[in-house]
């Protein structure tokens, strides 16, 4: 199982305003990509794209007084800060993909039809699923229907000022270590590499899990629940260590 999941595709980071949180990026040494809008029309984005073929989407909702949600669930994060809040992984054939997750017993909502505009109005496709859990510890899944080079672009766009080159690892905030760690392993058809991480394709996962009542782990299960705390991200510059929060929109970003 989980030979067609090929790996990380990208992080979700929730802004409140898309344009402000671009100019952070760009101040914390990012280029950024706009994105466009997406196909049910309550959200649109802009990307951090990397070297490695992953890549940032900085998400934010088109009508902030709109109470409805996107199939993700995402509005909710908004009263809680956004931020890192979810997170995509690749699958080369994503109706194999569920067939075989929904025979090892993960329940899936997909797949489903999605699609983006960009700028130049070009329309792009995809298909996703999403795992039933509680919270985000496992991702949701895409298939690219249009090139993925449409969605996702490379070149010149992935050349950071800050030199960043690709994710080397994403925590996952979550109270059950044995039971995350044994779901994500399944997941992505790989052994548990470490008493913590499992593999998804060449990136690591990695699980924490909190270490008393003020311990940030714990104050972001009990603030979002479990999913996402934190990202490391490869570097050949000399600057490293955790980038300004206030302009990451909340997301906890580690170059090293």
């Amino acid at each position: 199982m989980g030979e067609m999941i090929t790996g990380l595709d990208h992080l979700v980071i929730l802004v409140e305003e898309l344009e402000d949180a671009a100019a952070g990026y760009e101040e914390l040494g990012f280029r950024v990509t706009p994105g466009g809008e997406h196909a049910d029309g309550l959200t649109r984005n802009a990307l951090v794209p990397f070297a490695d073929g992953t890549y940032l989407e900085l998400v934010a909702f088109v009508d902030p007084t709109d109470e409805r949600d996107n199939v993700w669930g995402w509005r909710p994060f908004l009263e809680t800060g956004g931020g890192l809040v979810d997170y995509c992984a690749a699958s080369d054939d994503l109706a194999a993909d569920a067939r075989r997750l929904a025979e090892a017993g993960f329940g899936l909502d997909g797949p489903d039809a999605g699609g983006r505009s960009l700028p130049d109005g070009t329309e792009i496709r995809w298909k996703s699923a999403r795992i039933r859990q509680e919270g985000r510890v496992l991702p949701f899944l895409i298939e690219d229907e249009t090139p993925r080079r449409l969605r996702v672009p490379g070149g010149p766009f992935a050349e950071h000022p800050n030199g960043a080159t690709g994710i080397s690892r994403l925590l996952i905030s979550a109270r059950n270590l044995a039971e995350s760690r044994r779901a994500l392993a399944a997941l992505a058809g790989s052994p548990e590499t470490s008493e913590t991480a499992s593999l998804l394709g060449r990136h690591e996962i990695a699980i924490v899990t909190p270490d008393g009542a003020e311990d940030p782990v714990e104050r972001r299960l009990k603030l979002s629940g479990p999913g996402p705390f934190a990202v490391e991200i490869a570097t050949d510059a000399v600057r490293r260590g955790e980038l300004d929060p206030k302009l990451a929109c909340g997301a906890r970003i580690y170059l090293g």
